[in-house]
């Protein structure tokens, strides 16, 4: 579509999603007539030194994920060390998490009503039995929000199968031109804060994909913090043409 038309004609969006997966969101923003500004200030690489409960895998009854880049950076590790899983039980925080695990074979999996870590922790302690164990592949900023809310419950381990850092060498002027910012993670917007961090920037509206994220925006201090319904990447560009249409 050509960006002189369509619901977010001229708007120019900062994404701040890794350059390696920020490809259909900048589509989005494009069929809609927006004009992406790719801004990576995230940067994920994965983790090969911490493999020891790899070794043990088939104690395990369940395996969650709360991120695709969990299931990405999991299998992986599967792969290099030439692993099998055995009959294992897997659950999703939302959607497209499950969209991961099912290009990979996987067709059973337990997917929350609404897709964050308070609800997957709701449908995990209706399957879970207290003798199971979890394992959680997470990244090394993920908090240990679920551990914890399932202490009691069954046993959960957590391994980091990714490391999240900043990306350097950005061009910060896009900061500035853009109309709008694109959070996909809290990472986003603490690394975005150690940069820049100007009143002209704060008053910015910022589309978050999560409750998570959009707590770290408020607490930054930006003035506009909006979420959608559906924590999507689809649901984030709806969410910036229902606020550039209406104002709010």
């Amino acid at each position: 579509m050509n960006t002189s038309i369509g619901p977010l004609a001229g708007k120019r969006i900062l994404v701040t999603r890794p350059k390696e997966q920020a490809a259909p969101l900048i589509s989005l923003i494009r069929e809609n007539g927006g004009l992406p500004l790719s801004f990576p200030i995230v940067s994920i690489k994965g983790v090969k030194n911490d493999v020891s409960l790899l070794n043990n895998l088939s104690s395990y009854q369940w395996i969650i994920f709360t991120s695709k880049n969990g299931v990405d950076y999991f299998f992986q590790l599967i792969s290099d060390y030439n692993l099998t899983l055995g009959d294992v039980k897997f659950a999703a925080v939302g959607e497209k998490t499950a969209e991961s695990l099912r290009t990979r074979g996987i067709t059973s999996i337990f997917v929350p009503e609404h897709f964050h870590a308070e609800s997957l922790v709701k449908t995990l302690k209706k399957h879970v039995l207290p003798h199971e164990k979890i394992l959680f592949p997470k990244g090394n900023l993920a908090p240990s929000f679920i551990k914890e809310e399932l202490r009691g419950t069954a046993l959960i381990e957590e391994l980091v199968v990714y490391k999240t850092e900043s990306e350097d060498h950005l061009d910060w002027s896009l900061v500035h031109q853009a109309d709008c910012l694109f959070f996909m993670s809290p990472s986003a917007v603490t690394f975005m804060s150690r940069g820049l961090n100007t009143e002209e920037v704060l008053k910015k509206p910022v589309i978050c994909v999560g409750p998570t994220t959009k707590k770290a925006a408020e607490e930054c201090g930006y003035h506009r913090v909006l979420m959608p319904k559906q924590f999507t990447a689809e649901d984030m560009v709806n969410c910036a043409i229902s606020y550039f249409q209406g104002g709010s």
